[in-house]
């Protein structure tokens, strides 16, 4: 098919990630279902790609949410008849050493990284089937290939991820339905500041280079996407080597560890001064 007579749903498109690769889809001019719970942003970019001329429908919904997935899946086949593509992009991290980490915060990992998107993709699939043809792109991360402890439950999340991606590309391929896999590793996304890190100036990579990976996918599927490049030597080396794995993943865990306590150190002065200025009051 043409790219422009595909219909895409993109998961988190909001902001991050799924909005930079919704902008970057633009260009192939296909029709777009974007999802996500924060209206405003996301009429914001739903309003950026019909300026670019795209087709768009809009979804405030929560992904975690049964009725907002079959809302996502009806909706889509009302309006357009049909599902090409679902980016499963929806996700968040918590920075929290596993021994503190609240069980409300594990639940909210495991089911937005995690069930949320074998559930929406379960609801495409026969669809996709039906159609003979389909494509899903996972949202992973390198964390799941090279795990630091700060973040055990977001990576294990991520790892499984990858396993549920693996294991249904060779289930659905007699379909026509292609599984894609994206690992990215830290880039410019309001990920760090919710995962607990942000505020301390931590420096991910420009995401616009990413999205325009993704979309490549879009007219060149891949099982595998690893970005930046560097990290597929670091995920080898780590994979056949004992010590680098160590050295990498502690050296990660550190640098994420660094960057939280002087995020948490910033929040803690803002909130003094906040509460000096209502005394002062």
């Amino acid at each position: 098919m043409n790219a422009e007579d595909l219909t895409i749903i993109i998961t988190g498109a909001s902001s991050g990630i799924g909005k930079a690769v919704a902008l970057e889809l633009a260009t192939f001019k296909p029709t777009m279902v974007i999802v996500a719970r924060r209206q405003r942003n996301l009429m914001k970019t739903a309003h950026l790609l019909k300026k670019k001329g795209v087709k768009v429908l809009p979804i405030i919904g929560d992904v975690r949410n049964r009725d907002d997935q079959e809302r996502i899946v009806n909706l889509t086949m009302k309006a357009f008849g049909s599902i090409d593509i679902l980016i499963n992009n929806a996700g968040l991290g918590k920075t929290n050493l596993f021994i503190d980490q609240p069980e409300s915060e594990i639940d909210e990992l495991i089911e937005t990284n995690l069930l949320a998107l074998i559930k929406l993709t379960r609801k495409v699939l026969p669809i996709m089937k039906e159609q003979g043809r389909g494509h899903i792109i996972n949202l992973s991360s390198t964390l799941a290939l090279i795990p630091p402890y700060p973040l055990a439950v977001y990576s294990a999340t991520k790892a499984a991820v990858k396993t549920f991606s693996d294991c249904i590309r060779e289930e659905v391929k007699e379909y026509g339905v292609k599984v894609s896999t994206v690992f990215p590793g830290p880039y410019k996304t309001e990920f760090s500041k919710v995962a607990g890190y942000g505020d301390s100036g931590f420096q991910g990579y420009e995401v616009t280079k990413l999205a325009k990976n993704i979309a490549k996918l879009v007219t060149k599927p891949k099982d595998d996407l690893i970005k930046p490049w560097f990290f597929i030597p670091l995920v080898w080396l780590t994979k056949f080597s004992k010590f680098m794995r160590k050295k990498v993943i502690a050296g990660i865990a550190d640098t994420i560890m660094v960057a939280k306590r002087e995020s948490d150190i910033i929040q803690e002065t803002k909130q003094k001064k906040e509460e000096v200025e209502v005394i002062a009051r």
